[in-house]
């Protein structure tokens, strides 16, 4: 035990989040229905209200959205849970960084490397696309939200405005939405 936690949860939380870390390519949305899968339906760390709610403020937050796994380690296991969650998921990319870079001018002159790079992006485009109606599946549950998210998706498209932006303003759509008709 240490102060209480279990190692056993501990570890538990790093191999889960390594695993998923593994699978990072094209940003936090291309593993959203793998973390989903894990800290949801696997382990039950969050409800898929919680999952959502860490989604938005994993987007809302300073630095990359894969914070959101901080929430879920907080949950199980306090302050070293959200440290642990948060070294597991960012180690793999790490170490795969760290080695391409120490060896990149050998590897950028071999031919197989664009093929490689290629399938990465059908991986990368494949991963977003499951990790987009994860959250939709989730956020999207009546006609305000539809609505809601409809107009954001357009807001986006045509205008490009910072995503954190468009949260806030879902946000005090949503509330006035709440206020006005109920």
């Amino acid at each position: 035990m240490l102060g209480g936690l279990g190692v056993a949860d501990l570890l538990l939380l790093f191999w889960v989040f390594f695993r998923v870390g593994l699978l990072a390519f094209g940003g936090s949305t291309g593993v959203l229905p793998e973390l989903e899968r894990q800290i949801v339906d696997e382990h039950g760390w969050l409800t898929h209200e919680g999952f959502l709610d860490s989604f938005a403020l994993g987007q809302l937050t300073p630095g990359p959205a894969l914070l959101m796994v901080m929430f879920a380690g907080y949950g199980v296991a306090g302050t070293p849970g959200a440290i642990v969650s948060l070294v597991a998921i960012f180690l793999p990319s790490t170490l795969m960084a760290s080695l391409v870079t120490a060896s990149w001018e050998q590897l950028r002159q071999q031919a197989w490397l664009a093929t490689c790079q290629r399938a990465l992006a059908a991986f990368a485009f494949g991963l977003v696309a499951a990790g987009t109606y994860s959250i939709l599946r989730l956020a999207v549950t009546d006609m305000v939200s539809g609505a809601i998210a409809g107009g954001a998706i357009v807001v986006l498209w045509f205008w490009r405005p910072h995503p954190a932006l468009v949260i806030l303003a879902g946000g005090v759509v949503a509330a006035l939405a709440g206020t006005l008709g109920g």
